[in-house]
């Protein structure tokens, strides 16, 4: 009569195994990179926020100048870039940013965290999102999903008003490899800065800092 034989793993085999899935882990983690992928990930979504203030904008622009041009926006010279970005009296700074006020003074024009989201000219962009005729252009203003100022993660804004000719760009910081190697976005969008992805309607409205 034969006698069925059954063979367990010895301990060798076992370690050989274990070793073997745990090599292939590590090579799957080398190959997929989840840190690039993350940052791909928040990348992506600043090209669709800066995307939809663009697209945003350009609807209200269509209706009509916002009513707070000539007090948010640069009056003092043509948008080539180089100004100073004052306002009315020439004294103080107009780049706005997404950073909000609780993190401290940045040398940006900040909003409170309470508003920054704001679409009735009270958040870090100061246009009034519910003026087109089409109904609102937005619903929020988008935040960088990093949104700090040490990182250099945020977003920017600035705009001129001269001649009744409203100019406005709007800028960010990209940090995935795929789109400041591979694709580098900085350097084709047609600004500045070629290190801060750049988009609106004159991208000499941002100085190159």
């Amino acid at each position: 009569m034969l006698k069925s034989i059954q063979k367990g793993f010895t301990l060798i085999e076992l370690i050989i195994v274990i070793t073997i899935l745990v090599l292939l882990g590590v090579v799957v983690i080398v190959l997929i990179d989840p840190a690039e992928i993350l940052a791909q990930s928040r990348d992506s979504q600043r090209i669709s926020d800066v995307a939809s203030l663009k697209g945003a904008t350009q609807l209200v622009l269509a209706s009509a100048v916002p009513s707070n041009a000539a007090t948010v926006c640069d009056i003092t010279d043509a948008p080539d870039g180089t100004d100073t970005y004052g306002n009315a009296t020439g004294t103080t700074s107009y780049v706005f940013s997404s950073l909000t006020t609780d993190i401290g003074a940045s040398g940006y024009n900040q909003s409170a965290s309470t508003t920054a989201q704001s679409i009735t000219n009270t958040g870090w962009v100061q246009i009034d999102y519910r003026t087109p005729s089409t109904g609102r252009a937005l619903t929020s203003l988008p935040i960088d999903p990093t949104n700090t100022l040490a990182s250099g993660y945020f977003y920017r804004w600035g705009c001129n008003y001269v001649n009744s000719l409203y100019q406005y760009e709007i800028d960010t910081k990209l940090e995935s490899a795929k789109y400041t190697v591979t694709d580098n976005k900085a350097t084709k969008d047609g600004g500045n800065n070629s290190s801060r992805y750049e988009s609106g309607n004159n991208l000499g409205v941002l100085r190159s800092y």
